[in-house]
C-alpha cells in the first residue's frame, strides 16, 4: 500500500510540474521581485576599530522579465528600487569623539542577469548561476559618514548620480518562484572626486574610494 501511495504521489508531483511549470515556458515571462541588501561601503578607514564599520540592511522591489535562450540559458533585465548604505560605531581617536551613524541612498537600477541552469523534473526545479551587469541613477542620499553629516539637499553636489557595477551569484527555481543571492559591486565611487569632505577625520572619508559593496537576497514570482 505504501508502494502505491509512493507511486501515486510521484506520478502527481511530476503531473503538476508539467502544468506548472508552464509559466515560465516560452520565449518571455515577466515577474515581480523583492529581497533585502546587505551593504557596506569600501575605503573607510578603520583606524584599528574593532567592529568599526556595520552592515547597513536595505531592500529591493521592482520587476523582472524573463527571456528564455537556448542551451540552458536566460536573460533576465530587472528594473529595481534599491537601498544600499553604510553604518559605522561611535568611539574615540587621540581624545576626539567620533560619531557613528548611517548612511544610506535610494537609487534605480538596471542589471541585466545572464543566467545559466539545469531543468530538473520537466524545469519544475531549476538551479542557475547568474553574472549580473548593472546601471543604476541614485536618486537621493542622507545620514552620515563619520562625523561629517549629508541631508537630502546638501548630498547632491557630493553624489555621482550615475552608478555601474557587476554582480555574482546563484539561485533556483521552485515552479513560478525564483529565490536568489547574489553579490554586488558597484564600480566607480559612491561620491564625486571633489577632494575631502571638510571634518574631525581629514581624509579617513576622501571622496575618490568610497564604493558600496554587498549581498542581495531576493524572491520573485513569475505570472
Amino acid at each position: 500500500m505504501k508502494k502505491i501511495f509512493a507511486i501515486v504521489s510521484f506520478a502527481a508531483l511530476m503531473m503538476t510540474a508539467s502544468v506548472s511549470s508552464q509559466a515560465r515556458d516560452g520565449i518571455f515571462n515577466f515577474g515581480i521581485k523583492a529581497g533585502l541588501n546587505f551593504t557596506n561601503m569600501s575605503g573607510l578607514k578603520d583606524f584599528g576599530q574593532q567592529d568599526f564599520l556595520k552592515t547597513y540592511t536595505g531592500f529591493n522591489a521592482g520587476m523582472v522579465f524573463n527571456f528564455n535562450l537556448p542551451l540552458g540559458f536566460e536573460l533576465n533585465p530587472e528594473v529595481l528600487y534599491v537601498q544600499s548604505g553604510q553604518r559605522t560605531k561611535d568611539y574615540s581617536i587621540s581624545g576626539a569623539d567620533i560619531n557613528g551613524g548611517s548612511f544610506k541612498t535610494g537609487s534605480i537600477r538596471v542589471p541585466i542577469n545572464v543566467q545559466w541552469g539545469i531543468g530538473l523534473f520537466n524545469d519544475f526545479i531549476k538551479p542557475y548561476v547568474v553574472v549580473s551587469p548593472y546601471v543604476g541613477a541614485v536618486l537621493f542620499g542622507n545620514g552620515s559618514i563619520l562625523n561629517v553629516d549629508f541631508d537630502s539637499e546638501s548630498v547632491n553636489s557630493y553624489l555621482n548620480r550615475f552608478q555601474y557595477g557587476i554582480g555574482v551569484g546563484a539561485g533556483i527555481y521552485i515552479w513560478n518562484f525564483q529565490v536568489s543571492f547574489k553579490w554586488n559591486w558597484d564600480l566607480n565611487p559612491t561620491f564625486k572626486d571633489n577632494g575631502s569632505f571638510v571634518g574631525a577625520v581629514g581624509d579617513a572619508i576622501k571622496a575618490d574610494n568610497k564604493k558600496f559593496n554587498g549581498g542581495e537576497l531576493s524572491i520573485a514570482y513569475f505570472f
